[in-house]
C-alpha cells in the first residue's frame, strides 16, 4: 500500500488555508498511450468546491469534477499506475510528491512558483 498521507495532507491544508493553487499530474509511465499529463484547479460550482480535472492526450483533452473524496481517490490511483510525479503549487510553497517504480513515495517541497492564484474563470492553465 501507497502512503500520500504528506501530500494529501498537504493538499487538504492548502484550500483550507486559501492557498490552493493548482496541482499538475506529469511524467506518464507509458508515453506510447499519448497520455501528456493532468491538471487540477479548485471551482465554485453552484456554491460547492470541486476540483476540475483537465486529462491532456495527444490528441484529445477530456473535463472531469469531483469531490475532495473522490479527488483523493483518483490522485492516487493515477500516481500509481499512470504517472511518476505530481506538483501541489501553492502559495506558501510547491510540494513534488514523486513515485518510484517500486510504489515507494517520496515528498519534497520547494520554493513557490506562483504569487496569486489562478483566475477562476479562465480555462487556460
Amino acid at each position: 500500500m501507497s502512503d500520500f498521507t504528506e501530500f494529501f495532507e498537504a493538499i487538504k491544508q492548502s484550500v483550507l488555508q486559501d492557498e490552493f493553487v493548482k496541482l499538475t499530474l506529469s511524467k506518464p509511465l507509458r508515453k506510447n498511450e499519448g497520455f501528456l499529463n493532468v491538471y487540477i484547479r479548485l471551482l465554485q460550482v453552484d456554491g460547492k468546491e470541486v476540483y476540475e480535472f483537465k486529462y491532456r492526450y495527444v490528441k484529445d483533452t477530456k473535463f472531469k469534477q469531483l469531490s475532495l473524496k473522490e479527488t483523493l481517490v483518483e490522485l492516487e490511483k493515477l500516481l500509481l499506475e499512470t504517472f511518476r510525479s505530481g506538483t501541489l503549487f501553492t502559495l506558501s510553497y510547491d510540494l513534488l510528491v514523486m513515485v518510484s517504480k517500486k510504489k515507494s513515495v517520496s515528498c519534497r517541497d520547494t520554493a513557490p512558483s506562483f504569487k496569486n492564484k489562478l483566475p477562476e474563470f479562465s480555462r487556460g492553465y
